[in-house]
């Protein structure tokens, strides 16, 4: 006798199986404007939501970006980002980048909806630096970002 109970019935492999994971890729979230800092509204004051997976992951990317680590204790230790504590920091150009994609990378893989960033193209003209990269999300949507940053230290 094994582990397993004895059973009669086949399985029956068109059944699927609904996971966590899918729970959380059906849901949408609220548009909001970060320039304005506030909702998306209609015309009867609703708060709008998002219509697609890729305009849900950019929403995501851009509040995670749009949010510093440990400024707010609502959020757990993991969420937002540290960018300008890299860009406060008397280091060479060739550290800060290195640094900006392990922040950005740190700051967007824990979100459920993020599998990976990736394609970082970093360059910088005299207190400016541009960084590029690529979000990708769980379900196949990728988002294409371009960061431009101060730095007064280069």
């Amino acid at each position: 006798m094994g582990i397993l109970p004895l059973s009669t019935k086949q399985i029956d492999s068109s059944v699927t199986i609904k996971t966590h994971k899918d729970d959380i890729l059906g849901k949408r979230t609220f548009r909001f404007d970060f320039e304005k800092n506030e909702f998306i509204t209609d015309v009867m004051n609703q708060v709008r939501m998002t219509t697609s997976d890729n305009e849900r992951l950019e929403q995501v990317v851009e509040k995670i970006l749009h949010d510093r680590r440990y400024k707010n204790l609502i959020y757990p230790d993991y969420y937002g980002n540290e960018i300008e504590l890299i860009l406060n920091q008397d280091d060479p150009f060739e550290i800060i980048s290195c640094e900006l994609k392990r922040v950005y990378t740190e700051a967007l893989i824990y979100h459920p909806f993020i599998e990976s960033v990736s394609d970082f193209l970093i360059s910088n003209d005299n207190d400016k630096i541009t960084c590029e990269f690529v979000v990708h999300g769980v379900n196949g949507t990728t988002v294409q970002r371009v960061e431009e940053l101060r730095n007064v230290n280069i």
